[in-house]
């Protein structure tokens, strides 16, 4: 199937962008986009990237868990300051 979409400027900048970010030429990510959007996860082409950051935000929140670890007010305000250190 065919479809033609038309896109404001500001759109069309942010997709090519976002297809660039991902070493995408614009038609592939955006038939990837629309795949995720219509087919069941199982059948989707993941974007570049997606499952490792998936896989590491599921690796990190499973570290704070196993050693009971906070980003609470506090500690992220020493971290704000540590960072200003150097």
């Amino acid at each position: 199937m065919t479809v033609t979409l038309t896109f404001t400027r500001e759109i069309e900048a942010g997709l090519v962008a976002k297809a660039q970010a991902r070493g995408m030429a614009l038609q592939e990510y955006l038939q990837t986009v629309v795949e995720q959007a219509a087919l069941p996860p199982a059948q989707a082409k993941e974007l570049p990237g997606q499952a490792g950051r998936e896989e590491a935000v599921r690796r990190m929140l499973a570290f704070g868990d196993k050693y009971q670890l906070s980003l609470g007010e506090p500690i992220t305000r020493e971290l704000l300051h540590e960072g200003h250190r150097y």
